[in-house]
């Protein structure tokens, strides 16, 4: 009797292996023919290109584009390019500026985004289809959604992109996500839907300032709390010289940025600001002007702005002899424009930072950071970057061998 328990014993052990071992062998089954998640990094969203029998003036590739980037909702393992810096990354490469198509890998590498979302959408019957590509550095991932209006055709597409980019996002949040969105979003509005806002972007990507000026000064008057416009204008105005007309554009415009609680425009009204007063020597004030702009950049986790305001704020202390307190403020814009793995902020603080190891003759230590440039626009193909910052390694290499 003893003996037949213990063969039981084996027998129940040998089970509960066998057991083990097929269910070890089946998840290992289903981990390797899951489809790869999509690796962590910044996330661009192109112009949606938009192919429809639309009437609706609210649409254009940009708004579009803009409701999708508002919409996703990833964690902060995927940062978001903002609208207009897209558009700003996409001038820089494209041979004709109001190209629709872009080289996806050369995009890749300037801008550093470790996936890009292309989409288009097209009608029948007053049925819509919105077709995206999930590009990544090695392989892409497709899909297709079907709906009853172009709003609801994004809304849907930012929902399932939402879920591959983050299958760990909980699916009861994303069901009542959904819910919610259906009854809030229904009247989406972006400030870029506006017709003679679409015209100003256009006529600034082909270099037309004065006609892009009377698009935004016409919608101003007749929408005046759209800020992307007022912001617009007071780019305008910065690069005409126009310091006057441009604090009163300023001024008002985050008295209104104020008012409607956003954060990311008051952060980058004051950047604005802050490169106004430094044009016009009022370099405490515009050092006081940025130091609110990082906060307002902070709530918002706006990466790339502060990267920028960290940048001015360099300068502006390397102008007024403060060196130490410029080199912390170009180390903390690397830092902020690695977060995004955005190439060109990180090319320009690095040439900043040498300029300022040159002055204080740390050739050394220049010739390091002008390597790490270097680096970059040679991997990265940042043309526009390239003979600046060849002409500073030259300056280097110069100072060190005349030493």
């Amino acid at each position: 009797m003893p003996h037949a328990r213990s063969s039981n014993k084996n027998k129940y052990i040998a089970a509960i292996l066998l057991l083990l071992l097929i269910s070890m062998s089946a998840y290992a089954y289903l981990i390797s023919t899951k489809a790869p998640t999509i690796e962590t990094g910044t996330i661009l969203v192109l112009p949606v290109q938009l192919a429809t029998d639309n009437t609706d003036s609210q649409w254009n590739r940009y708004a579009a584009m803009d409701m999708l980037i508002n919409k996703l909702n990833v964690s902060v393992s995927y940062p978001l390019l903002q609208t207009e810096d897209i558009i700003n990354i996409i001038s820089l490469i494209a041979n004709d500026h109001l190209s629709q198509t872009v080289d996806i890998q050369q995009l890749m590498a300037v801008s550093g985004a470790g996936l890009v979302i292309e989409s288009s959408i097209t009608s029948a019957n007053n049925q819509y289809q919105l077709a995206y590509t999930l590009h990544q550095q090695h392989h892409t991932k497709v899909g297709v959604i079907n709906a009853s209006s172009i709003e609801q055709a994004l809304l849907t597409a930012a929902n399932e992109i939402t879920e591959r980019i983050n299958p760990q996002h909980n699916l009861q949040n994303n069901l009542q996500q959904n819910q919610h969105h259906k009854k809030t979003t229904t009247q989406y509005h972006s400030r870029l839907s506006e017709p003679l806002l679409f015209n100003a972007m256009t006529q600034l990507q082909l270099g037309d300032i004065k006609a892009a000026e009377q698009h935004l000064s016409k919608l101003i008057r007749s929408t005046p709390d759209n800020l992307v416009a007022i912001r617009l204008l007071a780019s305008i105005q910065l690069q005409q010289q126009q310091y006057q007309q441009l604090n009163t554009t300023l001024i008002a415009a985050i008295d209104l940025a104020t008012h409607q609680q956003d954060e990311r425009e008051l952060a980058r009204l004051r950047l604005l600001l802050a490169q106004s007063y430094t044009e016009t020597d009022r370099i405490e004030q515009a050092l006081g002007v940025l130091t609110i702009a990082k906060t307002n950049a902070a709530k918002v986790k706006d990466w790339l702005t502060l990267g920028y305001i960290s940048q001015l704020a360099g300068m502006i202390n390397q102008r007024i002899g403060r060196n130490d307190e410029a080199r912390e403020q170009f180390k903390k814009a690397i830092e902020y424009h690695q977060m995004m793995n955005y190439p060109i902020g990180q090319t320009q603080a690095l040439n900043e930072l040498a300029e300022l190891e040159i002055i204080e003759f740390n050739y050394p230590q220049a010739y390091r950071y002008i390597n790490r440039s270097y680096e970059q626009v040679a991997h990265r193909g940042l043309d526009d970057l390239e003979k600046t910052t060849f002409k500073l390694m030259t300056k280097i290499e110069n100072k060190m061998q005349h030493r």
